[in-house]
């Protein structure tokens, strides 16, 4: 009974932080809101995706873009080393 109860209390605090994150991360996205929204958007999810799959889905999409960012900054980084040689 004991165990049953916090693992249910842990997982209400997981989901309740993760919310939060949320909120707080679309909130500092406003412009003219300085603040780190985007990242707190991304961990909002990331706690949210252990318990939702629509966090799950919409996590894996944030991250598949950042990783076609990533390549096209390192693709353009080569291109431009390998111009000025």
């Amino acid at each position: 009974m004991i165990r049953t109860t916090g693992s249910l209390l842990w997982r209400l605090c997981r989901i309740i932080s993760g919310i939060a994150l949320l909120l707080l991360g679309l909130v500092f996205s406003i412009p003219g809101i300085p603040g780190p929204g985007i990242v707190l958007v991304v961990l909002g999810l990331g706690v949210l995706s252990h318990h939702f799959s629509w966090a799950k889905n919409i996590h894996f999409r944030l991250k598949v873009m950042w990783h076609a960012v990533l390549g096209r900054y390192h693709k353009d980084k080569r291109a431009t080393a390998e111009k000025h040689r």
